[in-house]
């Protein structure tokens, strides 16, 4: 019989296990920064939603603080959720939200909306949002990040980040998943 074209795609789409978690993740993910930056209406967050599907993209990385973003994904999951690894990520202030950056306060209000806007009831992965070595270090906000963990609010917990941030987040025990864009010295 004639495989379906989504299908065929999926069957194209490598898949790897992410890092330890056990999670099987498309070799392309989708970064959904644009799509919020650009102000994409929901028709076209509906069709790319359904375009990363039927490529079997099944790894999709959102932020609070990406406008929109959460807000048109959580509309163009519906029905989808179980489909895909959700990544979003907390830690920079918001205007909207209570307490300061990189605290507990405002990373556990940030997922809370990230869950609500979501309309899930976990994320995948968690990620501190490229937050500085010192705040790392004085261990506050992957406190807050084991919190959510512990709540059933993330399966997984990680640092999105460069450099040395990235390197004593990586050697970081509670630290499951890195995301990394350079990584110079």
């Amino acid at each position: 019989t004639e495989m379906t074209h989504t299908a065929a795609s999926r069957q194209a789409m490598p898949y790897a296990t992410l890092g330890s978690t056990g999670l099987r993740v498309s070799r392309l993910g989708f970064g959904a920064a644009p799509m919020g930056y650009l102000g994409a209406d929901q028709n076209t967050i509906d069709q790319l939603v359904a375009a990363l599907a039927d490529a079997g993209v099944n790894l999709i990385d959102t932020a609070a603080v990406y406008p929109g973003s959460e807000l048109g994904l959580g509309r163009a999951l519906q029905g989808r959720r179980d489909q895909v690894v959700l990544v979003s990520k907390a830690g920079p202030a918001q205007a909207d939200l209570p307490g300061e950056a990189w605290t507990p306060e405002l990373i556990m209000a940030s997922v809370d909306r990230s869950l609500h806007w979501l309309n899930t009831d976990y994320l995948d992965v968690v990620l501190l949002h490229s937050c500085d070595l010192e705040v790392l270090k004085r261990g506050e906000a992957i406190g807050a990040l084991a919190r959510l963990q512990q709540q059933g609010k993330a399966r997984f917990i990680g640092y999105s980040g460069d450099n040395a941030a990235a390197a004593y987040a990586a050697r970081h025990d509670e630290i499951e998943v890195i995301e990394t864009s350079t990584w110079s010295s």
